[in-house]
């Protein structure tokens, strides 16, 4: 399996980032698989860097006394000011670990697998973050991150830029959502109500005169009085 990150010439944002990239794969080619990831926790702290600046955070974070403010600081300061998927945050902490333990443990022998495993971090890294800022569609190594890191048709930083303080609703659920509704509405008008049993007529309701049919009952006094019109 190739990688190519020359897509980091052409960026409008970290295209300073790739004479360091190109070095890390250039280590990797010669088999210097400790400097591989040595190297690739330096890119991480750039970019970082770069992170900073374009969301304006202060780089001057509070931190607990006795503390420092270094990458691990600076990632756990980005992961609670950013929307970033999960997933990518997570790249950065593996990175950074990998890094830490070829630089400090010098009983550790990073093998190719765990070298090309890191480059392979630094790239999703780098395609998110010009998917993100740059409006773009490059493609992932790892498809789960593709499918949590692109969730519509709308990358996160203009999102973020044009929606601020409202939750965003993804495009899908949207279109499922108003689609049954105007289903249901359909259903409501055509409905008929059926029943088995004649309706009752409401009295009340009634109020035209009725006409009765049937003729008086007579009566003694009538025949009295019917006697005596015809004398």
């Amino acid at each position: 399996m190739e990688i190519n990150l020359d897509f980091l010439k052409n960026s409008k944002y970290f295209n300073e980032q790739y004479p360091a990239v190109e070095k890390i794969y250039k280590l990797y080619t010669i088999n210097d698989y400790r400097d591989v990831i040595s190297n690739s926790r330096l890119l991480l702290e750039s970019i970082v860097k770069k992170i900073f600046s374009l969301e304006n955070l202060n780089q001057y974070y509070p931190i607990r006394d006795g503390e420092y403010r270094n990458l691990r600081n600076d990632t756990h300061y980005l992961r609670s000011e950013v929307n970033y998927p999960l997933s990518i945050m997570d790249l950065f902490d593996e990175v950074r670990r990998m890094g830490n333990a070829a630089v400090h443990d010098s009983k550790l022998e990073p093998d190719k697998k765990q070298a090309w495993h890191c480059i392979c971090d630094l790239h999703d890294i780098l395609v998110f973050l010009i998917n993100s800022y740059e409006n773009k569609d490059l493609y992932y190594i790892r498809p789960d991150i593709s499918m949590e890191a692109q969730t519509d048709e709308k990358h996160y930083f203009y999102r973020k830029s044009k929606q601020p303080n409202t939750q965003h609703i993804r495009l899908s659920d949207h279109k499922t959502t108003k689609k049954k509704q105007n289903n249901h509405q359909k259903k409501l008008k055509k409905a008929k109500y059926y029943s088995s049993t004649p309706k009752k007529e409401d009295k009340q309701n009634n109020t035209q005169p009725t006409i009765s049919n049937t003729k008086p009952k007579e009566t003694i006094f009538n025949k009295i009085k019917h006697f005596f019109t015809q004398k």
